[in-house]
């Protein structure tokens, strides 16, 4: 078998130096072991600079060097700040990307997994009878392949068995302060509302204020006309003799010579002649012969 040279090996994109090859391996091996690194001779980097030291960096990070690559690039940290600022600068960039990436669930278990908070939402309602014939029927068929959903149903049933039990008795003050509103209630219906006092008008002012409005020009039209229909009323329900129609014959005359006698104003009161009247005694006639028919 032909021997191949001891060898070291850097990532194609030459950040950093890899592992040494051993010095006896087959040709298949070496190429398998190599896959996408490119080979070095070892000797060029027994003794690694500062550029060295900085692309073996993240291999350093990763625990990918050799033993001997390794203690070079720790003894050169210890004297060197820019390649120790270096690595945690690669050490914060790899904990950030570890946690940024994350795989996509499939989205079948997305689906399933919103269906099944659905499903969830919808327990208490199937408890409680109140969904459709095919909903229940879908949840059912959830329920005998879902054990989480089974066990969330069975301590919706507990839960509601228990609440059935609670009993929560009114305080006995309650009984005494409905008693007492219905009382006071009863009390108020039975109060007499106050009656209102029928205050009748003063008589000597009704009597004036009838005076007044039989006497005006305005209303002694309808005043004859209302005491001539009472008249004629009374002849007609109740027949008199032939002697009380000279009675009425008389007032008539009467209650017209006294209508020409005081004239009122339209205001209702009365107004005195302009020529003052001389009363020959014509009252006294009149009562006179108003007192003989009357006794006829």
């Amino acid at each position: 078998m032909k021997k191949y040279p001891k060898f070291s090996a850097a990532r194609l994109d030459g950040s950093n130096l890899a592992y040494t090859k051993p010095e006896k391996h087959s040709k298949q091996n070496w190429s398998e072991s190599c896959g996408s690194y490119f080979c070095l001779p070892l000797s060029s980097i027994e003794n690694m600079n500062h550029r060295q030291i900085q692309n073996a960096l993240s291999a350093y990070l990763d625990n990918e060097l050799s033993a001997s690559v390794r203690k070079q690039v720790e003894a050169h940290l210890r004297t060197c700040d820019e390649c120790s600022d270096m690595l945690a600068v690669f050490r914060e960039n790899s904990t950030k990307i570890r946690d940024f990436v994350h795989p996509a669930p499939p989205i079948k278990e997305m689906v399933m997994a919103r269906i099944h908070e659905q499903l969830q939402d919808e327990l208490s309602a199937y408890l409680d009878n109140e969904l459709t014939p095919d909903t229940r029927t879908r949840i059912a068929a959830h329920l005998r392949t879902c054990d989480e959903c089974s066990d969330m149903l069975a301590a919706f049933q507990q839960n509601r068995e228990q609440i059935k039990r609670l009993e929560h008795r009114a305080p006995a003050s309650i009984q005494h302060a409905v008693m007492a509103q219905i009382r006071q209630q009863a009390a108020q219906a039975n109060v007499e509302k106050p009656t209102r006092t029928l205050q009748l008008p003063d008589v000597g002012q009704w009597l004036s204020d009838m005076g007044r409005w039989f006497l005006r020009p305005v209303t002694a039209g309808a005043t004859g006309i209302l005491t001539l229909a009472l008249i004629l009323g009374a002849l007609y329900f109740f027949p008199t003799a032939p002697q009380y129609e000279e009675t009425l014959d008389f007032y008539y005359g009467l209650h017209a010579e006294q209508l020409t006698d005081y004239p009122l104003n339209l205001n209702g009161s009365s107004l005195q002649p302009e020529e003052p009247v001389e009363s020959n005694g014509d009252d006294e006639l009149f009562l006179n012969l108003y007192l003989e028919n009357v006794g006829n």
